[in-house]
């Protein structure tokens, strides 16, 4: 799976509150992308207000009349085109994860997702460079949650599935700030147990990407020793449990 690993500025230097924008074609079945402008100087944008903020503009690619081939062996109806507008270049390079080098593998496979459990693990503030790390610790804590006489019998009724998407920092936010990870998670003030997450729409798409009928008990697995986590609709924890 292609991804891009930098974009090159082009252009000249601009004024402060110039926009900056960047041109990606995705694959949403299997998020191949391809870089189409790199990231330079465009024409101003009401929404994008300050140096930091930024907004994506996604339109479904219509056709193939130009020639454009980058995405071999896919669906055209699956290609869109993201632009990502942002008020400074560190604005529009730090989304480069919204189209990730995403990698999926399924740790349980005890049959079709449309009458199983599946549990889906997203792991975040793992770095491209600690994906080993990240399945290492999802088979570890599989191992764990079905050790013992109460959930191993119940085994044969659940898929469970490990994603892996690059983070730009490794570990979680402290402080209530969150790094630059893909779901941003981070604990907030001087409460060290609560892991809350900053990005759940983006986990929502993430955890769909596994598969229809295969989201059912998304969770949020955060690079980080110390022990704390969440409930709701999320099940947020680190890789400490």
């Amino acid at each position: 799976m292609k991804i891009f690993r930098s974009l090159l500025l082009v252009g000249a230097t601009a004024a402060a509150l110039d926009t900056y924008s960047a041109k990606i074609l995705v694959d949403t079945n299997t998020f191949e992308c391809e870089l189409i402008d790199s990231v330079h100087v465009s024409q101003p944008h009401r929404s994008v207000e300050h140096p930091d903020s930024f907004i994506e503009l996604t339109t479904k690619r219509k056709s193939h009349l130009n020639d454009l081939d980058l995405l071999r062996n896919s669906e055209e109806g699956a290609q869109e085109f993201v632009e990502i507008i942002g008020g400074s270049v560190d604005a529009v390079l730090g989304q480069r994860q919204a189209v990730p080098t995403t990698v999926i593998k399924k740790i349980v496979d005890s049959g079709p997702p449309k009458n199983r459990i599946d549990i889906v693990f997203m792991g975040d503030g793992y770095q491209a460079s600690e994906e080993a790390l990240f399945f290492k610790d999802i088979q570890r804590l599989t191992d764990e949650m079905f050790t013992g006489d109460t959930f191993t019998q119940y085994l044969p009724l659940f898929n469970v599935w490990a994603v892996h998407v690059p983070s730009v920092d490794s570990g979680i936010g402290v402080g209530g700030k969150p790094r630059n990870t893909a779901f941003q998670l981070y604990r907030d003030g001087t409460e060290l147990r609560g892991v809350y997450p900053n990005k759940p729409q983006y986990a929502r798409d993430v955890c769909k990407t596994v598969g229809e009928f295969a989201c059912d008990f998304p969770s949020l697995i955060g690079n980080d020793a110390y022990y704390g986590g969440l409930g709701g609709e999320f099940v947020v924890a680190t890789s400490s449990v």
